[in-house]
């Protein structure tokens, strides 16, 4: 799987968890949220990586 694909799906959980989150936006829940999308790249691109 290239990291397009990896990014869409990043993209497509992060949309997901957000449309369940009830904060305002600011910095530090912006903060927040970039954290959440690397962390969740990094855990696919683990996977990724074990899958091949």
């Amino acid at each position: 799987m290239d990291n397009s694909v990896i990014i869409g799906y990043v993209k497509d959980i992060t949309v997901a968890k957000m449309q369940s989150w009830e904060h305002s936006a600011c910095e530090k829940n912006g903060k927040d949220v970039a954290d959440f999308m690397q962390q969740v790249y990094d855990k696919l691109c683990e996977l990724n990586e074990k899958k091949d």
